[in-house]
């Protein structure tokens, strides 16, 4: 080659390094031109690297402690008026929730509720679905008395407990029998193909791993990636397929079956012309119905099952709060079937449950996205940004709740504490989780059922402290917890 042939070739390997290197950084100015703080981030991986090191849970800990209430990687916030601004006052202009991961939807979620994008069609999403959330207080009692016997096979045997394994089986046997009719018992049969690949998506759809970092740098790269089947987009295949032959199963049974959230949405079935022609009406497309039914057992999974076996954990390492909880159920209700009449009255059961969800908060964070710019309390959140609550930094924050680090449900008595900080677990304003209140029932009932009968108790082999896995979006811990369990004289 010529010395001019080498000029040129350097010269393009230099161009492209240039170019590559602005596309590893061009945003990295973003916040600091919005005199927002955060942690520097690396060219090409942002902050992911942190993100990977230490896990979500504990960076967004650590990041609140360095910078404040407000700060980038994301505009993450935990100033409750800020909050109150964006999720209550503001809704209009933060419908869309934002893609904070930037990752790729599990078909056929891009249809859910979810991640419903237009405002009108989140709201017939919302309408449409909304008498699908009545309580089947038979089939959750039925779950109960399955759970209770398990318990109690348990026990007898001197086996421990695996709290996350027996609430999981639970909460997707409600699910299961509430939204698809389903006569289940998973902690007999975990083989079952609808519990397979139902948590086969569970795990995708909460993981946050190399190939999700990777594409949060390279985002075009998503279609490839999707195309064979190597990212989250193709965990909910298979649960789609079982959940469509569900349908079809139904259109041959006619009317001749229970009301479930099936058979309430097959009866607003309507195509996607109909939809378009009258999109005011209680009506979604075949796709739609799908798409709801895998955000139901998402939802319904991720809170409730944490909240169990977070409270039952709580409960064996603070014997004292368990034996009030247990007279408190005992004065309100006695030996009567649980009910949500007499279970949703008993205020230190829910104040027990308030304390588990701000101890451990099923999600990191909420975010919302802005349609127009907006300046609130001097921050800047352009048009088309996304801002989250920093829901683990709010629970977690000893300004708010005074000696954070200990169980203390009576805090919940205070009637100062706003509706905002009892519910944020669930997120909060016109888009807060459709399913909380039959989550908070499912949740009374199974607590009411086991601690009438069951006592919990500290053993060797339960964790003194829990530690979340790096990899995971919600609290899920690194080593089971095991506690140990005695029947009630």
């Amino acid at each position: 080659m010529e010395i001019t042939d080498w000029i040129v070739a350097i010269g393009m390997v230099l161009v492209i390094l240039v170019l590559l290197y602005m596309y590893g950084t061009w945003t990295f100015s973003y916040f600091s031109n919005l005199d927002i703080t955060g942690p520097k981030p690396v060219p090409f991986f942002g902050n992911a690297l942190e993100i990977w090191r230490k896990g979500l849970f504990e960076v967004s800990r650590d990041w609140q402690r360095q910078y404040g209430k407000i700060f980038g990687p994301i505009i993450l916030t935990t100033d409750l008026d800020i909050v109150k601004e964006v999720f209550l006052k503001d809704f209009t202009n933060f419908t869309n929730r934002g893609n904070v991961s930037k990752r790729a939807k599990p078909y056929p979620m891009e249809f859910s509720l979810a991640f419903a994008e237009d405002a009108d069609t989140w709201r017939r999403l919302r309408h449409t679905m909304t008498p699908t959330f009545s309580t089947d207080g038979s089939h959750i009692s039925r779950c109960c008395e399955g759970l209770s016997h398990f318990l109690q096979r348990l026990t007898e045997k001197g086996e421990l407990v695996d709290v996350k394994r027996v609430f999981v089986a639970y909460t997707i046997d409600v699910i299961a029998g509430t939204a698809f009719g389903m006569e289940t018992d998973f902690l007999k049969n975990e083989n079952d193909a609808f519990l397979q690949a139902a948590m086969n998506m569970l795990r995708k759809a909460s993981t946050f791993g190399f190939l999700e970092g990777f594409l949060m740098i390279f985002p075009f790269l998503l279609p490839v990636f999707s195309f064979f089947g190597g990212t989250s987009v193709s965990a909910g295949k298979d649960l789609a397929q079982i959940i469509e032959n569900h349908l079809e199963d139904r259109r041959k049974n006619g009317a001749n079956v229970k009301v479930d959230f099936l058979q309430l949405m097959l009866d607003a079935e309507a195509s996607k012309a109909e939809v378009a022609a009258r999109p005011q009406d209680k009506h979604m497309t075949k796709v739609e119905i799908i798409a709801q039914g895998i955000t139901i057992l998402l939802a319904g999974y991720d809170t409730t099952a944490a909240t169990l076996q977070y409270m039952v954990y709580l409960l064996a390492l603070n014997p004292d709060k368990q034996e009030k909880l247990y007279k408190e159920i005992i004065a309100a209700i006695g030996d009567a079937p649980p009910t949500y009449e007499n279970v949703m009255g008993i205020k230190y059961l829910d104040n027990t449950l308030r304390e588990t969800l701000r101890c451990f908060p099923p999600a990191v964070l909420v975010a919302r996205q802005a349609a127009e710019t907006r300046t609130i309390k001097g921050v800047v959140i352009p048009a088309g940004s996304v801002i989250a609550v920093n829901i683990y930094g709010v629970m977690q924050d000893e300004d708010i709740f005074p000696e954070h680090h200990k169980f203390i449900p009576e805090r919940f008595d205070d009637e100062n504490i706003s509706t905002l900080l009892r519910e944020l677990a669930f997120g909060a304003g016109p888009r807060q989780c459709i399913g909380m209140r039959l989550a908070l029932y499912e949740a009374k009932m199974a607590a009411v059922t086991i601690i009438r009968r069951f006592k919990f108790i500290k053993v060797p082999e339960t964790i003194e402290t829990i530690s979340f896995k790096k990899s995971s979006m919600v609290s899920s811990p690194i080593k089971p917890i095991l506690v140990g369990a005695e029947l009630r004289q």
